[in-house]
């Protein structure tokens, strides 16, 4: 099986080479989308990694922009990375071990484990499961959602069915972004906040958008405002958030005085 990474890049001449070098030797081909507001030598560095670059438009879209880069590759399976992650040993280890072997035809893709570390190295917090980052090079599975995109089958989003990628209990992917520098230099509070308002003009019925919109009123310590976009979440249909999602947004919906809400 071959893969594909692909990913998208606006200034990154400081995080792109490690990605790539953590990729080495795992994937056949890098696609790379250079956002056209870039200003340093992002394109350069791509070059020197034999990476196929291309310039896009930005749309206020994450999914759009990255289906450009899956629409350009060529492999059997689609890693995603960003710039400021890295592919663990373990992460290596467990996508050449799953795609070593016939994988069965109902599986769409895999979750991986994430850690966020800050610039050190440091935990900031326990693993995560992310969303699915090795999929099917399939034309019906495409990034759906402004900011918090996520791979969906685009006849029937619900019908998705991805697995956690098999071995060890150990992170597969490694996280810079959260480092406080780099969240406040590149503003991604209030960008995401924005976006995510952007997704519900889209579709008043995202339960995706509110589910975020409700974390980050919790990590704010907004706790009425977490509430709120809690259970508008569920009540678009837990089927639309993965079951982890679902337990948390259950949590902050009857956060007050033991309250519980149900669907």
């Amino acid at each position: 099986m071959t893969v594909s990474l692909c990913t998208i890049a606006r200034d990154e001449t400081r995080f792109l080479p490690g990605l790539l070098e953590s990729v080495h030797g795992v994937v056949d081909e890098i696609i790379l989308g250079i956002d056209d507001r870039t200003t340093d030598g992002t394109a350069e560095v791509a070059g020197l990694y034999g990476a196929r670059a291309f310039s896009f438009e930005w749309h206020d879209s994450f999914a759009e922009a990255r289906n450009l880069t899956i629409d350009r590759a060529r492999g059997d399976w689609i890693l995603v990375l960003d710039p400021d992650e890295r592919l663990l040993p373990n992460g290596r280890l467990a996508l050449r071990d799953t795609l070593a072997v016939a994988v069965p035809l109902e599986i769409d893709g895999y979750h991986t484990l994430i850690v966020e570390t800050d610039l050190d190295d440091n935990e900031l917090s326990a693993p995560e499961v992310s969303s699915s980052r090795l999929f099917r090079n399939a034309p019906d599975l495409r990034y759906m959602g402004r900011v918090h995109e996520e791979v969906r089958y685009v006849p029937d989003p619900p019908r998705t069915y991805c697995e956690m990628l098999p071995g060890l209990r150990e992170p597969h992917i490694q996280h810079y972004g959260l480092d406080a520098t780099i969240w406040e230099q590149r503003c991604k509070r209030a960008r995401d906040r924005r976006l995510l308002h952007m997704r519900l003009r889209d579709n008043p019925d995202d339960a995706v958008a509110y589910c975020y919109l409700a974390l980050m009123a919790r990590k704010e310590g907004r706790r009425m405002a977490a509430k709120v976009f809690a259970k508008r979440a569920l009540a678009c249909g837990p089927r639309t958030l993965h079951d982890d999602r679902v337990v948390q947004m259950r949590d902050l919906a009857g956060m007050f005085h033991g309250e519980c809400f149900t669907v």
